[in-house]
């Protein structure tokens, strides 16, 4: 793949962008300075930048560039150059960023830096060794050494911690992450499913059954006010799209042979609690229609469920934003190893609620509490 950077850009990832040099959507340039292609958009939730995984021929590398709206904030710039200046203190000039900037086909500057991906474990080295070489010059040099400014070491500490995030982010590394105390299960990254394993549930009774959870990323969410259009990154997809992504991801085989699968429904908090819980069911059911042919040949697959979660309902949510992980997300939950005759709607609450998967709660959606929780057995 190959994506287009101009901020305005109708379809940034065309289809047909692999093959040419200017996107076949705006007409901006595809390759920037010649030669970096840019491929796949990592985060836009660094602050004032989006940060893109590139390749130079055949090395991966780490694109940033300042966000449009900021893009005329002399502030903003300043602190863009200055980390880019900071960074390139370094001494080996292979780990050094490189700031240029792209112009796009309506004329738009977009700034823009470039780092190595393994910049991390070379920068630990290149620290060790400055370290240690001032370090004996302090012992062996007569003239006392020279002391950073204050905005100097704070500039430092900053491009370190960001860096420091950028490695952890592009290799999901959770080591490198602090979550919060109520954070739930970790996720697995399989590509682009986020993968929870199975977890054990319990009825009222003590009878047990197993769940595991599959998230398609979140850069899939539900298209607001949609149900039956995806949103990715700034594309819109329909289900079918959906269902060849899933199927190049491997989800039968990431979700290791379920003996149910339960299709899970959410809704934001656009409009009242009534629609919004409607709105629920229908995604709900049109995951189980993509569910089910894709898993049409699995043979450890018996049966199919709908959970209607209902409508997002905190009450600082709006509309527009998202304020967890996984708020609009495509997400189905697999069950197996289920003791007989156990319950298994109260196991299956059991499990998220005391073994919750990242920042999801039950309480955030309306139809979470204990009397109204409930899965439907589903012939679709």
């Amino acid at each position: 793949m190959s994506l287009c950077i101009n901020p305005v850009c109708p379809q940034p990832n065309h289809p047909d962008n692999d093959k040419n040099y200017f996107c076949q959507s705006c007409g901006s340039p595809l390759e920037l300075l010649g030669t970096y292609r840019v491929v796949r958009l990592l985060s836009d939730h660094t602050g004032f930048s989006k940060v893109y995984e590139v390749y130079q021929q055949d090395i991966l590398k780490i694109l940033k560039v300042l966000k449009q709206q900021v893009s005329n904030d002399d502030e903003a710039k300043k602190v863009f150059e200055q980390e880019m200046s900071d960074l390139g203190q370094l001494e080996r000039n292979d780990m050094a960023p490189e700031y240029f900037t792209h112009q796009t086909s309506t004329g738009m500057t977009i700034h823009c830096m470039v780092v190595e991906k393994n910049v991390m474990s070379g920068l630990n080295t290149q620290i060790v060794t400055k370290t240690t070489t001032e370090q004996n010059l302090g012992q062996n040099s007569e003239k006392p050494l020279a002391k950073l400014p204050l905005v100097a070491l704070l500039w430092a500490l900053l491009c370190s911690l960001f860096l420091l995030w950028l490695v952890a982010f592009t290799n999901r590394d959770n080591r490198f992450v602090v979550f919060p105390s109520d954070y739930g299960q970790l996720p697995i990254k399989k590509g682009e499913v986020d993968y929870f394993a199975y977890e054990e549930g319990q009825d009222s009774q003590g009878r047990v059954a197993e769940f595991n959870i599959a998230v398609l990323s979140v850069e899939y969410k539900w298209q607001l006010g949609s149900t039956y259009q995806i949103k990715y990154n700034n594309e819109i997809i329909n289900l079918e799209s959906l269902k060849s992504r899933l199927q190049e991801e491997g989800i039968q085989t990431i979700m290791e042979d379920p003996s149910e699968i339960i299709s899970v429904g959410t809704a934001s908090c656009e409009g009242d609690i009534k629609s919004e819980q409607s709105r629920a069911l229908e995604r709900s059911k049109q995951i189980q229609l993509l569910v089910k042919k894709l898993f049409s040949d699995s043979l450890s697959v018996k049966a199919y469920r709908l959970l209607n979660l209902g409508k997002f309902q905190r009450k600082d949510c709006q509309s527009d934003q998202d304020l967890t992980a996984y708020q609009r997300s495509i997400i189905i939950i697999g069950v197996k190893k289920q003791d007989e005759g156990v319950i298994l709607d109260e196991a299956l609450r059991d499990r998220l609620e005391k073994k919750p998967f990242a920042d999801f709660k039950l309480e955030d959606y309306s139809l979470g509490g204990v009397d109204i929780f409930k899965t439907i057995s589903s012939n679709l």
